[in-house]
């Protein structure tokens, strides 16, 4: 009777809380999981990440290896490109798993899977620009430095920022839509905000376009000298906004909107066959006409035998004055040459031999004669 009331007592006694078990701290509640319910959530996101890093190791040795030994450059690219994201999108969705073992309010459960979902889409984003941005550069800009035109490549710098910002924003509006936001709020305050954006920065824009104008119609290109607003100088970058320009004479760079360029006269010097020289001779009014002769030969003679000058050589006696006889040379600079070295040697030879065959030029103040054009007969 003793034994069963001992044995009683026993079986109705309360569990002590301090010792493990089913009835001990690991069945404690806590936001409305045991203990024991969120160390098992947290070994699974630890194993997530263990995962992870034991496949990305995986793919560096392995697959990437296997890739290398093919002939082709595109499976090294898409995995090199892909183990990253794939990577990350691993450790998402382990986390995802672990998370889902809990017991979770319906709006804390609503919260994480868009929560979840959002990063998966944006980690899609990083994949899809990745392999976009690895692609472009593997083919397409090698393809377009071979070309002699910098067209195609504005071209493609333009279409791999529009195609990454486009993919982004997409992958932002999905994300923020299953975050459960409201999208159509937040483009229509956007598209106001665009809008006043679009009146600040008309500029901008204006010089944007401008430089698609130059790059079609293509009136220049990077180390072309031109003559345009003011400034002569060689091309050193054609951008968005602007185009620089080396000056001639200072050696300053010269940033002038694509907008200005657009809309202004443009002279490349780089497209002429020649530069002209055109110079007059007067001589004294003493001169015979055999000296005369004489002198137009000399001319003609210097200016075709010089090696910086084109074989169109034209000397002439066009004028008569109570005060001279003058004379022309026209003849033209190769465009590669100096056209400033080219004139100074032809003038030194020109005194010289005018000065061994007594052909003297008038002292005293020249008439100067108008030539409106230079015709070549």
């Amino acid at each position: 009777m003793l034994t069963n009331t001992i044995y009683s007592n026993i079986m109705l006694a309360p569990a002590d809380p301090n010792l493990p078990g089913e009835s001990g701290g690991l069945s404690k509640a806590f936001y409305g999981n045991t203990v024991l319910d969120w160390s098992r959530t947290a070994l699974i996101i630890i194993a997530a990440l263990v995962v992870g890093k034991v496949v990305y190791w995986l793919i560096g040795k392995t697959i990437k290896r296997m890739a290398a030994k093919t002939r082709t450059r595109l499976d090294d690219i898409v995995i090199d490109m892909a183990e990253e994201p794939f990577v990350l999108g691993v450790v998402i969705m382990g986390i995802w798993y672990g998370l889902s073992r809990l017991t979770l309010s319906e709006t804390a459960d609503t919260a994480v899977t868009k929560s979840i979902q959002a990063l998966l889409i944006l980690d899609a984003a990083w994949l899809i620009t990745r392999m976009f941005e690895a692609l472009v550069t593997e083919y397409l800009v090698p393809l377009a430095r071979k070309t002699e035109s910098d067209l195609d490549d504005h071209i493609i710098s333009i279409i791999r920022k529009g195609v990454k910002i486009s993919v982004w924003l997409i992958a932002i509006i999905m994300a923020l839509d299953n975050a459960g936001a409201d999208v159509f709020s937040i483009m229509a305050g956007l598209g106001i905000g665009g809008l006043a954006f679009a009146l600040a920065a008309k500029d901008a824009v204006a010089n944007f376009f401008g430089s698609i104008a130059i790059f079609i119609d293509k009136p220049f290109k990077v180390g072309d000298r031109i003559q345009t607003c003011g400034y002569d100088g060689v091309v050193t970058e054609v951008g968005l906004r602007s185009t620089r320009i080396r000056t001639r004479y200072q050696g300053r760079i010269v940033a002038i909107p694509n907008l200005m360029i657009a809309a202004a006269d443009i002279v490349n010097v780089e497209t002429e066959k020649g530069r002209q020289v055109f110079a007059v001779y007067r001589l004294t009014p003493k001169m015979r006409s055999e000296h005369v002769s004489a002198a137009m030969d000399i001319l003609k003679q210097i200016a075709t035998d010089d090696s910086d000058t084109q074989e169109k050589v034209v000397s002439g006696f066009f004028a008569i004055t109570e005060y001279s006889r003058d004379i022309m040379l026209l003849y033209w600079v190769k465009p590669e040459a100096s056209n400033l070295k080219t004139r100074t040697r032809i003038n030194l030879e020109i005194i010289k031999q005018f000065e061994e065959n007594k052909i003297e030029l008038v002292k005293a103040q020249p008439v100067h004669t108008k030539m409106d054009q230079v015709e070549l007969l």
